[in-house]
């Protein structure tokens, strides 16, 4: 069964803006350099996607984009697909994940769309995770994707890599499943 990555698009233009409509608004050129660090980061820890699923509009696209500059080559091709977009319907997704060949697969959307999603995922239609800009949750499926599929596996968000606009403003952080190690340095 296939590992979820969900990813929220980078830093974008403002919402409000009035030289943009929502739908329209573009990365930062801060949104870029975190898109392409979140890959970099991925790829050193040894991520690979089989396939990248992202929302159609342009800041989410963006955010794929970048991100696979920042992957080892060979990277997947990018597919656009509505129910990723804002709104988008948890069904919908079960299905396009079930479509989708690999073990690996990025999903690049929106907030709080993906957080439902996730928590959906990990069992409950009431839970939700908040993702940060660009931020990623790791779910593994046990049963194809769908409700109650899988477990959080970890959490990570853009202090973690090292993309922040001030890095120095706030500690890392990384949420996780790790393994509680026995004073010798086993699994316990």
């Amino acid at each position: 069964m296939p590992t979820i990555y969900l990813i929220r698009h980078a830093e974008a233009v403002p919402h409000g803006d009035p030289n943009y409509e929502d739908d329209d608004r573009p990365l930062l050129d801060l949104g870029r350099r975190q898109s392409r660090q979140l890959g970099q980061v991925l790829a050193a820890r040894g991520i690979r996607f089989a396939a990248v699923l992202s929302s159609p509009l342009p800041r989410a696209l963006a955010t794929a984009e970048e991100l696979l500059i920042g992957m080892a080559e060979p990277v997947p091709e990018i597919k656009t697909h509505a129910a990723l977009a804002p709104g988008g319907k948890t069904r919908k997704i079960d299905r396009l994940l079930v479509k989708t060949e690999g073990d690996s697969i990025a999903l690049v959307g929106h907030q709080p769309d993906l957080g439902f999603y996730a928590g959906r995922l990990i069992g409950s239609k009431k839970a939700s995770i908040s993702l940060d800009k660009p931020g990623v949750a790791c779910i593994e499926c046990h049963d194809p994707p769908g409700k109650e599929c899988g477990e959080l596996l970890w959490l990570i968000n853009r202090f973690w890599i090292g993309a922040s606009e001030n890095p120095e403003a706030d500690e890392p952080v990384m949420y996780a499943n790790e393994p509680v190690l026995a004073g010798d340095g086993k699994r316990a």
